[in-house]
């Protein structure tokens, strides 16, 4: 979300560039903003795609790369290891299976993760649909990496759109945002 809003910036600052320097200027940052947009986006066609069959073990080493890939990239950077949230796994395993089922496409499953993460963490959530191909060389965002603590949850998939010719592999993530004031209260 942040990405769209700084976007939504560099849109508004295209439309108030001066045309004194021509518009060669202006061409320049129109281009700019639409190399942002699709860096934005994620990888895959928003389509609905085939169902795909893998095993669940399959899927679990997917999940153990990951954790040991963000752990060690957060060891690295000073960060605590990541926080898994356990009541939340089956949950996020859920959207996970419709994606590797078919039944929503990347970008419908990431939508769909951000409303059901709000509502079961009750505040600020990122979502993220990280392309997992690459196995162990699969590249962590590094928003993910900085933040001070990464209270996640998390499943792998499988899945295929229609348009594309081989199976795909994603981790569905979610991570809490913000901070919370903890404070104690005295007994008198």
């Amino acid at each position: 979300m942040r990405t769209l809003r700084n976007l939504r910036t560099l849109i508004g600052s295209i439309i108030l560039v001066p045309t004194a320097e021509g518009s060669t200027r202006r061409l320049a940052c129109i281009v700019g903003a639409g190399l942002t947009l699709a860096c934005a986006t994620l990888p895959w066609p928003d389509e609905p795609g085939v169902p795909v069959a893998v095993s669940q073990a399959a899927n679990v080493d997917t999940d153990d790369t990951f954790l040991a890939l963000l752990t060690e990239k957060r060891q690295a950077a000073g960060r605590s290891p990541p926080l898994v949230t356990p009541r939340y796994q089956s949950d996020i395993r859920t959207f996970a299976a419709d994606l590797q089922i078919g039944k929503t496409s990347a970008t419908g499953v990431r939508r769909a993760i951000e409303s059901w993460g709000r509502a079961a963490y009750q505040r600020d959530v990122e979502p993220w649909v990280i392309d997992c191909a690459a196995g162990n060389r699969m590249q962590i965002p590094a928003q993910l990496v900085e933040l001070p603590s990464a209270v996640i949850s998390y499943a792998a998939a499988r899945f295929r759109p229609r348009s594309l010719a081989q199976d795909q592999c994603a981790i569905l993530v979610v991570s809490l945002t913000g901070s919370e004031t903890v404070g104690s209260q005295s007994s008198r």
